[in-house]
């Protein structure tokens, strides 16, 4: 409670009761109908020593130091130096000979990071009206917070209170210093909305595109996805400027252009808009798709190949994000009772060095630049990492419901085009051809428990896409019937029926020769499952063989063991369970640093990008019944591959929900019944040999 709250005669009471009861605060506070902690804060403020000698002095003394003495910016600086050196009240009004309460209350009372804006720290008044002026206009950015509608709700006198400012030494009006805030938060960007929401429709995700460093065939690989896909927005995050603060004027050639810029960059951004009369968009935070949030990140630096995994929750609370970190990634999250997943869109730059450090001083709104001299270690250091850095774009389809599915698109230089591949399309600086081949891929059907909603879903895709080959990267049967994991713990009988299982299966790979008609697929560790009985069962062996049991000779697909790595022209395709000993990383790190970029490997149950190695989403339910199926990572998927030029075009796309959106089309589940099998008859056939 401040001093104003207590009369003369409630002091003197005080000074009474004191003397009666001594330190019995309790008893005190009842008599004077006050709380103890009023109390207690005004024994502490009041010299009762000097009060006791002359209490009518004492009063009388303190009216003045809290009437008649106005606090001057001098007198603001030392109470300023005494608050942030640690000094007590009690300390700090002796120095300055005030009252405790007066300076308890003017400490409490000031917005100290306006006022030192006003001041520029040097705690002396301008009698320049024009620097006044400027000095006032930059601390109301300060008290608003750089903020519009905190700007617009801002009084003059709670203002100029809270940074100790006579209205008398105004040089203008308060309103017309408002206007002029105004003015400069327009300038500085900070007028941009924050955040914004976009309804469905196509777009597109670019980064990193370092002004001077992206070259112009690849605005013409923009100019063409804009034609083809014509997306709402062009959605860039990451620095769009060079280390000499140029954007580069190829911008100028895309009209549904967004920059969602990093805050360092925003005023310059904003300066060089107005100056090359650019009319893209900027926004200062966040683009919001429903549960999905494009956002740029703080916490990977450039040069350094720190996985986009280091982004938890805890950074990140958004379901699912995209981001920025010059690398196409993807990865899917561990979360409960949803499907969570991060992704960023690469960069649009070459691979290079930035040679200046940029740093915002915030105290004065300018960009300072720091020369970083090539003898540096930390120089040498970005020649070598920068070479992480991958070329790509992100494809966001997005219905009317608000769901949306993510399409990350590897960017490759062929000759002097860029191209990138695109559904069953390729598209090139030069315009928009068809693959020399199209690739399906899908994984992980753990036959007879594989989704039925999924394969569905994948078979209406394959009805657009029209593959002219299908890869299978293992795990297909399931085998439950001979999982010797169950057997080796000791747990109960198993049940399923041998033939049963298999003859799902055999139904579900008959059902998918459909697709196209050159089939591939690979054996995965659950069909080992049979090779493990066999070897403690011999006499089983060849009843219990994969191939044999579902019946593949009748269906025409190309076999590739378990260990062995399938190869169709730059592509790469292995089950993923492979232990690659000795290689350091995740499973999709070693796949990449082993067989190289443009790999897709099953196995993980979930769709992810490192390195160029994509990983394909599990074909099979989510609950496996040996999994933890409400605290996962897996997330339902399947894997395009387009060749065009001797280069792979590569892409794992997820199936959230029983939903997948491409092409503005939205692929949900029709006539799933069909993959479950009704009746079978089996039939041995022997051919022999006098």
């Amino acid at each position: 409670m401040g001093n104003q709250s207590w009369s003369d005669e409630e002091l003197l009471r005080l000074s009474e009761l004191r003397k009666k009861y001594g330190n019995q605060v309790k008893k005190i506070a009842e008599e004077m109908g006050k709380s103890v902690d009023s109390i207690n804060k005004k024994n502490m403020r009041i010299d009762w020593v000097e009060f006791e000698k002359d209490p009518e002095s004492y009063l009388d003394k303190e009216k003045d130091k809290q009437q008649s003495r106005f606090w001057t910016q001098q007198d603001m600086f030392q109470l300023d130096t005494y608050l942030q050196a640690g000094q007590s009240y009690h300390f700090i009004s002796e120095k300055l000979g005030r009252g405790v309460s007066t300076v308890e209350r003017k400490a409490q009372q000031t917005n100290w990071k306006a006022w030192r804006a006003l001041v520029a720290e040097k705690g002396e008044e301008q009698n320049d009206n024009v620097t006044l002026k400027q000095e006032i206009v930059y601390s109301l950015l300060v008290y608003s917070r750089y903020d519009l509608k905190r700007l617009s709700e801002i009084k003059e006198v709670d203002f100029l209170n809270n940074v100790n400012l006579d209205k008398s030494k105004l040089p203008v009006s308060f309103l017309e210093l408002k206007e002029d805030a105004v003015k400069e938060l327009t300038t500085l960007g900070f007028k941009n909305p924050e955040d914004v929401d976009f309804e469905s429709g196509t777009y597109v995700v670019v980064g990193d595109s370092h002004g001077k460093y992206t070259k112009n065939e690849m605005f013409d690989l923009l100019i063409q996805v804009n034609k083809f896909l014509k997306p709402k927005k062009i959605i860039h995050v990451g620095h769009l400027l060079d280390d000499d603060n140029d954007i580069s004027y190829n911008w100028g050639k895309i009209n549904n252009l967004v920059v969602l810029a990093r805050v360092e960059e925003l005023k310059t951004v904003q300066e060089q808009r107005n100056q090359g009369k650019f009319n893209y968009e900027v926004v200062r935070n966040s683009i919001n798709f429903g549960e999905l949030t494009v956002a740029n990140q703080e916490m990977i630096n450039d040069y350094v190949k720190t996985s986009i995994s280091a982004l938890g929750a805890e950074l990140f609370e958004e379901e699912r994000a995209i981001v920025n970190c010059h690398r196409l990634e993807f990865l899917s999250r561990c979360s409960y009772d949803t499907k969570s997943y991060l992704a960023s869109p690469g960069a649009l730059c070459e691979q290079h060095v930035i040679k200046t450090i940029k740093q915002i001083d915030f105290s004065d709104g300018k960009i300072v630049k720091q020369a970083c001299w090539e003898g540096f270690s930390k120089y040498r250091r970005m020649k070598h990492m920068n070479r992480y850095w991958e070329q790509g774009l992100l494809v966001v389809n997005v219905n009317n419901e608000g769901q949306e599915t993510v399409i990350p698109c590897p960017i490759k230089k062929i000759g002097k085009e860029y191209v990138i591949g695109y559904f069953d399309k390729i598209i090139t600086s030069n315009g928009v051809k068809n693959p020399e081949e199209k690739i399906f891929v899908n994984a992980d059907l753990h036959s007879d428990k594989h989704d039925c909603n999924v394969l569905d879903i994948q078979e209406q895709i394959c009805k657009d896409y029209k593959p002219t080959k299908y890869v299978n990267l293992g795990d297909t049967h399931n085998y439950h019937s001979l999982n010797h994991h169950i057997m080796d713990r000791g747990g109960t009988i198993i049940d399923k029926r041998v033939i049963d299982e298999a003859a799902q299966t055999h139904h579900v790979l008959k059902r998918i020769t459909n697709w196209c008609k050159d089939n591939y697929i690979i054996c995965g560790n659950h069909e080992r499952f049979a090779k493990d009985f066999v070897e403690k069962y011999p006499q089983f062996k060849g009843y219990l063989d994969f191939e044999f049991l579902c019946g593949m000779s009748k269906l025409n697909y190309k076999t590739t063991k378990q260990q062995d790595i399938l190869t169709l022209g730059q592509s790469k395709f292995a089950h993923g369970e492979v232990r690659m000993y000795g290689q350091p990383g995740s499973k999709v790190e070693k796949a990449s640093r082993t067989f190289g970029r443009d790999t897709f490997i099953g196995h993980i149950h979930y769709p992810s990008i490192r390195f160029g190695c994509f990983s394909v989403g599990l074909t099979g339910e989510l609950d496996q019944e040996y999994n933890e199926p409400n605290a996962s990572q897996w997330i339902h998927g399947f894997g395009l591959c387009n060749h065009y030029k001797g280069q792979s075009f590569m892409t794992t796309i997820a199936i959230v929900n029983n939903t997948c959106v491409i092409n503005k089309k939205t692929y949900t589940p029709k006539t799933p019944t069909n993959w479950k099998i009704k009746n079978y008859k089996v039939r041995l056939d022997f051919e022999t040999e006098s």
